[in-house]
């Protein structure tokens, strides 16, 4: 009887052990949050320089993440251009709040990491359109193009909060806006 408690005990204390370290691995949380090591393993003097350590973005980040910022107001600008046009359309009501949308969440980049948001200055894209086909084959262009510049700065970032947000804007235009403008060409 005593050796079945202690079998069952050391059971239970295994399994209690296996589990939690499949719920919460302190080194994979240290390396997940960009520490590198748990915080029980670091150093009162590195807990303290982390506190203080303000994460920038490159150069080049900054100037990438601006152009991003102006290529959503662009295409923001001239969705809002077609639905002034040819009136409140769909797909370019829709796709015109979510390019605000997207405007927004860089802006949010911008502003954690200090980088200057360029104005909207109101520019739209340099292609006419007459029509709705004319438009909606704008619109596809115009996705296209947003992707491509997702695909020239991304090699460009390191920073992770970029990439996630960049990354999803990116799949937003190919997976959502490129397939609705291509569904409105007749």
């Amino acid at each position: 009887m005593k050796n079945k408690k202690s079998i069952t005990l050391i059971a239970i204390a295994v399994l209690v052990m296996v589990v939690t370290a499949f719920v919460y691995s302190p080194s994979q949380a240290a390396v997940e949050a960009g520490r590198g090591v748990p915080p029980n393993k670091r150093s009162p003097q590195a807990n303290a320089e982390s506190m203080t350590m303000t994460i920038t973005l490159s150069e080049q980040e900054a100037a990438d993440l601006a152009a991003a910022i102006q290529e959503e107001y662009t295409a923001m600008n001239t969705y809002q251009a077609i639905m002034d046009e040819l009136g409140e359309i769909q797909p370019f009501a829709r796709i015109a709040r979510s390019e605000q949308q997207h405007v927004n969440a860089l802006i949010r980049v911008a502003e954690r990491f200090g980088v200057e948001v360029p104005e909207n200055a109101g520019e739209v894209a340099e292609i006419e359109w007459s029509t709705l086909e004319d438009a909606c084959q704008l619109g596809v262009t115009f996705e296209q193009l947003d992707a491509d510049l997702y695909d020239e700065i991304l090699p460009n970032t390191t920073n992770p909060m970029l990439i996630r947000v960049y990354t999803n804007l990116q799949r937003a235009s190919l997976e959502q806006h490129l397939p609705a403008f291509e569904a409105c060409i007749p």
